[in-house]
């Protein structure tokens, strides 16, 4: 646990130095589908592997902005992610606050506010469109799809 500590600790010092490529991620609809969760498993292996596309190409940190971070720790967030076979270890930076009947694009502005490292693109991943002004930073995904490979190049490249 300390050594995951001590990774994450350099990766947001690395990211600080550059100004950090953020994914701020829902996980319902874009890791997985309605027909995932009626079979008993969390994520789709399909999204997850288009999701470690993008981390791979792109050294992207994560923000969670899904329900499921109410009550649950970043770390823990973030071995949940891991466990799924997601390329997360070390990546999850934080999660986005919960504003009560806020847009979601409301709670993703709030966190970028308080960020404490510097944040030099970012892209939304989520099937909502609730965005407000954040709404071009949106890579929508399909709820029957979830994150799909044909999206990978659109996302990349808004993180460039």
């Amino acid at each position: 646990m300390e050594a995951a500590r001590e990774l994450k600790r350099m990766d947001q010092t690395r990211a600080a130095e550059v100004g950090a490529k953020i994914l701020f991620l829902d996980f319902d609809d874009v890791l997985n589908t309605a027909t995932t969760l009626e079979r008993g498993e969390l994520f789709d292996r399909p999204n997850v592997e288009v999701l470690n596309t993008v981390v791979d190409r792109t050294g992207a940190a994560i923000v969670v902005t899904s329900m499921w971070r109410i009550g649950a720790s970043v770390e823990e967030l973030e071995e949940m992610l891991v466990t799924a076979g997601v390329h997360a270890r070390g990546r999850v930076v934080g999660a986005t606050p919960c504003l009560e009947d806020g847009p979601r694009g409301e709670e993703i502005s709030a966190w970028l506010q308080q960020a404490t490292l510097p944040v030099a693109q970012f892209v939304i991943l989520d099937d909502r469109s609730d965005m407000g002004a954040l709404a071009e930073r949106l890579v929508r995904t399909n709820p029957q799809y979830g994150l799909v490979g044909s999206q990978v190049d659109e996302i990349v490249a808004r993180l460039q």
